[in-house]
This record gives C-alpha cells, sequence and structure tokens, in this order.
C-alpha cells in the first residue's frame, strides 16, 4: 500500500511523504476529525507478515504511550489497515539533526540538543525504558516558531526495551542498533543498561560538532574495532574547549562504570565545560585518522571532585615493548617447565621414586597449569593483567625454588603444583595484555611473536635441561626459573602498562563448570592409558560433557564469561577448534621426530635438540612476519598455508621412522623446520581469529580460553600418541617386527590427517566484520 496525496489512509487525509525505509513510510497525514497533523507511520506489506518485525513495531507504540515528556513524540492512535499495522504520531515540523550541517552548529547548540535529548532519556530511564538506538538521524529539532525556541525531540523507540524492576534495566539479546552509534556492549552481546544510550548519545555530539561519526569507514569490521578498542578522537574545533573532548571522552569509556552516571550528568558536565575552565582536563593525544589509531584502549578519563574517579590507563607510546615483555616471559615459562622433563629419570633415582609416583611430577604441574586457566583470565580482567601476571612469577618462582630444595618426591610433587599455578596465571595475561593493547587487524603480528617465541622455548627445552642435568644436576633445572623470573618482573613492571580493570560479573557457576569439565579431561587423558579407559574413558566423557555444558550456559547467562556474540563468531569456533586439533597434531609430530632419533637412531637428548633447533629458530623469526602480513592478506591464506605445510610434515615424519636414510638427523631436521613454518604460519592468525571478536571485559577470559584449547589440544595429541603405540608391540629386535616403525608411521598420519581437516576448516574464515549483522533500516519522520 503506498498512499498518494489526497487519499485517505486509516481515517486520516495523506498530505505528503515525510520518508521511506526498509521497514515502511512516514506520510504527512492530517486526522479526520481534529485540526492536528500527525505523523502516521505505517508497516510495509512485505515485511508486516514478520512476527519479530511486527512485535518491534507494536512495542514502540507499548513504551511510547507510556512515557509523557516533551523531548520525546508522543502516539496518539494505533490501528490495522489492509493487514498492515500503523501508528499515528506527534507530527514535529522541522529537520533531523543529521541533516545539520556542523559547519553553521555551534558548540554551544549542538550541546544544547543533546541536553534536552539527555533529559528525555534520563525520563524514560527513570521508568525502565532504553531506547538503545540513540542518533542524529532520530533526533528531530522542532523549527523555532513566534514564541518558542528550537528544541530536540527524541523518536524512534523502536528498539527500545521495557524491562521489569527485577531486571534493573539490563537487557541483552539480538543486536539491532545503528552500528556507527552504538556501544560496545551492545556489540559484544553483554548486558547493558541506561549507560549504553549515554554513550550513545556522546557518539551524537561528536558527529553534530563534526559531521561524521566518531569511527566512520565503510569496513563495518573497523567499525565495530573503534567501538571495542579505540578511544574517540578529540574535536578539533575553535569553540570546542579541551574541557569538553575530556567529558565526550569519559562518556565513551569501554567500560560502563567508567562514564557518567546519568545522561543528565553527562550533559551537564558538557555544558559546565563549555561555559568555562572549570574542569583541569589531562591532556588529550594528538588526533589520528580511525585507521591509525593509537592501539591502546580508554582515553584519559576526567576527574571532578563530586565525580567517582574512574580507572584510566596512560597511552602506550610503545605497545611493542609491552609485547615483547609478555612474549619473553611466555618463553621463559615454557622453557623451564618443558626442560623438566628431560630430568626425570635422575630426579627419580635420586629421590628413590618409582614410575608410578614420579609421572605425578609432570602431570600435577600439567593439571595445576590448565584447569584455573579461566579463573586465572578472569582475575586478569577485574585486577589487571600486570598484577595477576605478576602474582603468577612470584608463585612461579617460590614453586621453583622449593622444587630445586626438595628432599622428598611428595614435596616435589607439591611445588610443581605451586609452578603450574604460577604458569596458570602468567599465560593467559601474556595474550590478554598484547590483544588489550593492539586493535583487531593489527594484533596478528604481536600474537605471533608470542607464539614465535612460545614455541622457541618448547623446542630448546630439552637442549637446555640436557646441559643441565648432564653438567651440573636436574635441581639447576628448577633454579633457572630465579633468574628468569627476575627478568619477568623487571620487565613486566617497566614496560607493561596497568591497564584498566573491568568490572564484569564473577559467574562462579560458570567458572566451576568449565573449571570441573578441563580437570575430568586433563585428568582422564593423563591417567586413561596408564591405568586402562575402562574407569578413565566415562570420566573423559563426563568432562566433554561439562564443557558442553559451560558453552549451552553461556549461551543462556545474563553476565556470560564469554558473550552471546563471541559464541555466534564463526571464525572463533573455527580458531578455538583449530587451535585444539593443530596443537594435537604438532605435539604428534614432534613425539614421531624425538622417539625416531632417541629410539631407533639412539641419540642423545642434547642432539635430539640441536635437530629441533631449526623448527624453534624458523617459528621465532617467521610468525611475528606471518603476522604482520595476514592482517593484511585474506583470513582464510595463512591457515590454510600453515596446516597444509603441517601436513606435509607430519607425513614425511611418519614415513622417515625408520626409513634407509644416508643422514636421519639432518632429515628431520628438515622436516622440523617444515613443521616450525607451519607454526609460524598459524600461531599468530589462529590467535587474533580468537580474541578479535571480545569485548573489553572479557579480553582475559577469552584470552583463557585459548590457552586451554591449546592445552587440552597437546593433551589429546600426547594420548593420542600413547594409543597407538600401545596397539603395536614395539622391539628393537628385527625378528620380531617392527611395531615401532608402524606405530610411528600412523601417529605420522595421523597427525597428518588433523592437519588436512585443519585445512580444509580453513577456508570457512571470513573477514571480521559486524557480528550480529547488519541493522535493519530504520524510520525517519
Amino acid at each position: 500500500m503506498d498512499a498518494a496525496p489526497g487519499t485517505m489512509l486509516a481515517g486520516y487525509a495523506i498530505e505528503g511523504v515525510l520518508g521511506r525505509g526498509g521497514m515502511g513510510s512516514v506520510y504527512r497525514a492530517r486526522h479526520p476529525r481534529l485540526p492536528r497533523v500527525v505523523a502516521l507511520k505505517v508497516l510495509n506489506q512485505d515485511v508486516s507478515a514478520d512476527p519479530e518485525l511486527r512485535a518491534r513495531f507494536d512495542r514502540e507504540a507499548d513504551i511510547v504511550a507510556r512515557l509523557d515528556h516533551p523531548g520525546i513524540v508522543a502516539i496518539h492512535d494505533r490501528g490495522i489497515e489492509n493487514g498492515q499495522p500503523w501508528l499515528a504520531m506527534q507530527y514535529v515540523e522541522g529537520i533531523d539533526t543529521s541533516k545539520l550541517d556542523p559547519a553553521a552548529v555551534g558548540a554551544e547548540r549542538a550541546v544544547r540538543i543533546v541536553a534536552e535529548v539527555a533529559a528525555a532519556l534520563d525520563y524514560a530511564h527513570s521508568r525502565g525504558v532504553l531506547h538503545r538506538d540513540v542518533k542524529p538521524a532520530n533526533i528531530l529539532l522542532a523549527a523555532t516558531q513566534a514564541g518558542r525556541a528550537e528544541r530536540a525531540v527524541l523518536t524512534d523507540f523502536g528498539i527500545a526495551r521495557l524491562l521489569s524492576a527485577n531486571t534493573q534495566l539490563t537487557s541483552t539479546g539480538t543486536f539491532t542498533a545503528t552500528l556507527a552509534y552504538a556501544s560496545p556492549e551492545q556489540l559484544s552481546g553483554m548486558p547493558i543498561d541506561h549507560r549504553s544510550d549515554q554513550y550513545s548519545l556522546a557518539c551524537t555530539l561528536f558527529a553534530l560538532l563534526t559531521g561524521r561519526a566518531p569511527f566512520a569507514a565503510a569496513d563495518p569490521g573497523q567499525v565495530v574495532a573503534g567501538h571495542l578498542a579505540h578511544p574517540v578522537p578529540p574535536v578539533l574545533r575553535p569553540d570546542v574547549p579541551p574541557q569538553l573532548n575530556a567529558v565526550i571522552a569519559r562518556a565513551t569509556a569501554k567500560n560502563p562504570a567508567e562514564r557518567f552516571t546519568s545522561a543528565g550528568e553527562f550533559a551537564a558536565a558538557a555544558q559546565q565545560a563549555i561555559s568555562g575552565p572549570a574542569f583541569a582536563a589531562p591532556p588529550y593525544p594528538p588526533p589520528h585518522p580511525v585507521r591509525h589509531m593509537p592501539p591502546h584502549l580508554p582515553p584519559h578519563a576526567l576527574h571532578h571532585p563530586g565525580w567517582p574517579a574512574p580507572r584510566s590507563e596512560l597511552p602506550v607510546r610503545n605497545p611493542w615493548a609491552a609485547a615483547w615483555a609478555m612474549a619473553i616471559g611466555c618463553f621463559a615459562v615454557l622453557l623451564t617447565s618443558g626442560a623438566v622433563s628431560v630430568g626425570l629419570p635422575s630426579i627419580q633415582h635420586d629421590l628413590d621414586g618409582t614410575f608410578a609416583v614420579g609421572h605425578w611430577i609432570s602431570d600435577a604441574y600439567l593439571l595445576c597449569a590448565t584447569v584455573p586457566l579461566l579463573i586465572s583470565g578472569r582475575l586478569g580482567d577485574r585486577f589487571g593483567p600486570r598484577t595477576i601476571y605478576l602474582v603468577g612469577v612470584g608463585l612461579f618462582m617460590l614453586g621453583s625454588v622449593a622444587a630445586a630444595a626438595t628432599p622428598t618426591l611428595p614435596i616435589l610433587i607439591a611445588s610443581r603444583m605451586v609452578q603450574g599455578l604460577g604458569a596458570a596465571l602468567i599465560i593467559p595475561q601474556t595474550v590478554a595484555v598484547i590483544v588489550r593493547l593492539f586493535p583487531p587487524g593489527r594484533r596478528g603480528a604481536a600474537l605471533g611473536l608470542l607464539g614465535g617465541l612460545g614455541g622457541l622455548g618448547v623446542l630448546l627445552a630439552p637442549l637446555v635441561a640436557a646441559a643441565l642435568v648432564e653438567s651440573f644436576s636436574w635441581r639447576l633445572v628448577f633454579l633457572l626459573a630465579v633468574p628468569l623470573g627476575l627478568v619477568m618482573i623487571v620487565l613486566a613492571g617497566t614496560l607493561v602498562p596497568a591497564l584498566p580493570t573491568q568490572r564484569a560479573a564473577a559467574n562462579p557457576v560458570g567458572l566451576l563448570v568449565s573449571g570441573g569439565g578441563v580437570l575430568l579431561m586433563a585428568l582422564s587423558l593423563g591417567q586413561g592409558i596408564q591405568q586402562g579407559w575402562a574407569m578413565w574413558g566415562p570420566v573423559l566423557i563426563a568432562g566433554s560433557a561439562l564443557l558442553g555444558l559451560f558453552l549451552f550456559l553461556q549461551a543462556r547467562a545474563a553476565a556470560p564469561l564469554v558473550s552471546k556474540a563471541v559464541l555466534r563468531d564463526r571464525n572463533w569456533w573455527l580458531a578455538i577448534v583449530s587451535t585444539s586439533a593443530s596443537a594435537a597434531a604438532v605435539n604428534m609430530v614432534s613425539t614421531v621426530i624425538v622417539i625416531s632419533l632417541q629410539m631407533a637412531e639412539h641419540m642423545a637428548v642434547e642432539m635430539v635438540g640441536c635437530v629441533l633447533a631449526p623448527a624453534a629458530v624458523v617459528t621465532a623469526v617467521f610468525a611475528p612476519v606471518f603476522g604482520t602480513v595476514a592482517d593484511r592478506t585474506h583470513p582464510a591464506f595463512f591457515p590454510a598455508v600453515g596446516f597444509g605445510t603441517g601436513a606435509a610434515a607430519a607425513v614425511a615424519a611418519g614415513f622417515a621412522a625408520g626409513a634407509e636414510v644416508p643422514s636421519p638427523g639432518a632429515v628431520f631436521a628438515l622436516i622440523g623446520a617444515v613443521l616450525g613454518f607451519a607454526s609460524a604460519c598459524l600461531c599468530g592468525p589462529l590467535a587474533a581469529f580468537a580474541t578479535d571478536a571480545l569485548a573489553p571485559a572479557q579480553l582475559g577470559t577469552g584470552s583463557a580460553l585459548y590457552s586451554t584449547a591449546a592445552g587440552l589440544g597437546t593433551a589429546i595429541g600426547g594420548t593420542a600418541s600413547s594409543a597407538v603405540f600401545a596397539a603395536h608391540p614395539i622391539s628393537f629386535d628385527p625378528r620380531l617386527g617392527d611395531g615401532l616403525y608402524d606405530a610411528l608411521r600412523e601417529v605420522g598420519l595421523l597427525a597428518g590427517g588433523l592437519f588436512v581437516l585443519c585445512a580444509l576448516a580453513a577456508g570457512f574464515f571470513t573477514r571480521p566484520s559486524d557480528p550480529a549483522g547488519p541493522a535493519r533500516p530504520p524510520f525517519h519522520h
């Protein structure tokens, strides 16, 4: 139904068209019995049958009918005409603020408009209504009339929410707001309250003063990244004082707790900033185009007597220094923890331990380093990643010193548990710091550096441990953590900024369920091979079920550890699963190489370390390079190349085991280098995909999930290798067959199959975009 001027629609005489949108049309119409002009909003025929859109249309009438404020467009009547719902609304003669020329809008006028809208929002909030789509196009300016000045009127409550008292003005759900003015919590699927409207109103003030949204870009992914990770740039106009920029900065803080307590307080601060130098605003960083925004999170916050002083962080001039500090910390932890396995025979001999007890030297550490990862990530969000990182370093050093001085095996196992807890506090923070300092699209290189140095630590651990154990004592392997820990403390204390804390809900149920799932899986993977799967198989299934329950609960939680937007993000799922699968495959290929060299070629441990050194060097050198390039190429390219070369290395390792080759060490060094190349292709891009969609309040938890996936993958790879070896009779007597070589070949082929599956899945990676899909076009008056 398209009403022409002069026709009748729902009893109203149509005088003209005020606007058309994807959902409907708005007409200027005259009341049939009263001398009143109305804005008649009619839902289009093709969308009237859509239950969701029709409910949204009806909700606007229900909500606005409860509101009576001069700054909110009133609704006079509603009905259905030929199957199409309609609303008769207050007609505001004038224009919406999106049509204003910023050159003709002074700062005082812009602030006055925002103050009038803020009063309307505070009124709506006091009645339990969130607008959720505040933007210039939804603010109408009533034209100046005789005796009445220009006034701003808020309209289009089509996606507003009327909330009961027990919801405390908090809502989550499908994202439908306009992307350019949406708050970080809307974009990430987090609970929202009245401060979300304040954020959008501050973005609107920015647009009134500049003529564009704060993060205007053609790519929706860049817009989302701006809202999630970048500060709003300052407005550079002669009539805009620094104090007003500071007010906008506070109102657009990524953490809602750092904003003003109400839209009215924000407006009052803006008016006071315009009227005089009443605030001592901190110096604002120099302006940058959106695509070159400095990679730090919230801007300076404004502190004034009577306002709670929000936590803030200083701009990070060189985030790469912090990235290097975190990468070196990761290298140190993985080097020292991995080196212990080489000294196990000496430890068991000196402490009179049996294998049944001695294996807990490794298993106790792995359990304590894996199970608390999500709790560690949450603690990093709550108290700051640097703080938790330093606590973790202290625990790691304490456990290491106790292990080096231990007289008995039980004390050593307890010391290893303390070491593991320290590692669990350290590892998620290394990822979280990098993710918080580098925006999506530019963090691949830094995450590649982290993965490269981490891989270097893992692969060099046997070489370092062999030198210490054979030349001195296994106790020096533990004491190695002391000087490395001191270096970690100095680097973190001087190069890593104190990032803002996030006041997210604790979600103890989610932490308990996830921790229980990881505990059962890690225990069963470690004990199943040794004690049989009759008992530990059900435990493994129970652990997997708990992790599935965790994801189910997160999708329905009011304050989830992982937002609904992340759980709907295909790239995140692919990255988490691929990370776990590739970690398993890398572990299996490494097992093939090490066992082939040690058991079949009778190489000493230090020589095996030398053979693996090229793999470590290739990963460390190329991972940051590939991470940088990956940010500028098709998202599937580097994962596909990495998985493909990993498959080639796995198959080659399997067939090289036991083959008659002139120089086995050189052959396996080449295979290891190919595996290192594959790891370099994967670590940066996969970590970026696993963190790009995370909300600011969930960066620590999300980073911990990524670390957990990698840790469980490594454990799965070790268990799979052990299962294959257990299925073959291992003998070095040629008359008894070549079961060892058959097992090595099968492990290599199994790893190659995992890599191939991951390579096929890599084709489904897409460029990050608006995680919730495009917003439906709103009505315009």
